[in-house]
């Protein structure tokens, strides 16, 4: 008996499955509710172009399902409007233990590389993205990466590294202070 109701409960979810239209693409809300642990962190979701010393560089933000979490993607292009080559590409999702985002990103897909850390809001609004590259060999590094809003559609980035003395310097040069543009379609 039990096997023919396990039987029967399984043919009925899987005809269930089979006669649903294909999933369409899921539409994703615009921005957070201000009590999400996201709201933060709002201001970024978009694509922004920035060009330093070193070439240029698109970083793109997107909302997960449901504002679940925030995909994270870097491409570097070289000159101002030249191809894109990803860089690297992962999530940030909230974690409630320690009131901030974790994230993991894949560092040029294919190298096995990664970056993993936190994200959180220090009391002046600044977004600071504490970074541990391990790269295929297993060393690792620490950078340090913030983000402020200027305007609507203007913000400012850092990029820094973490000295063996356990200072911090610019990654490469001028990468202290980056501006950030939003790409309007």
């Amino acid at each position: 008996m039990k096997k023919t109701v396990l039987a029967a409960a399984l043919a009925f979810s899987l005809g269930l499955t089979a006669a649903e239209p294909a999933l369409a693409q899921p539409q994703y809300a615009a921005a957070p509710t201000v009590s999400s642990p996201y709201a933060p962190y709002a201001f970024l979701i978009g694509e922004w172009e920035s060009s330093e010393q070193m070439g240029s560089f698109v970083q793109r933000f997107r909302w997960g399902p449901n504002n679940s979490y925030i995909q994270l993607t870097t491409s570097l292009m070289g000159a101002p409007g030249a191809a894109e080559h990803l860089h690297f590409e992962g999530i940030a999702v909230y974690n409630a233990a320690n009131n901030n985002l974790d994230f993991l990103v894949v560092v040029e897909p294919g190298s096995f590389g990664q970056e993993h850390g936190t994200l959180h809001v220090d009391p002046g609004g600044l977004v600071i993205r504490e970074i541990m590259l391990v790269s295929a060999n297993g060393r690792t590094e620490r950078f340090r990466q913030t983000f402020r809003s200027t305007g609507v559609d203007t913000a400012v980035t850092s990029l820094m590294r973490q000295a063996a003395d356990g200072s911090w310097a610019p990654n490469f040069p001028g990468s202290d202070v980056v501006d950030m543009r939003r790409r309007r379609a």
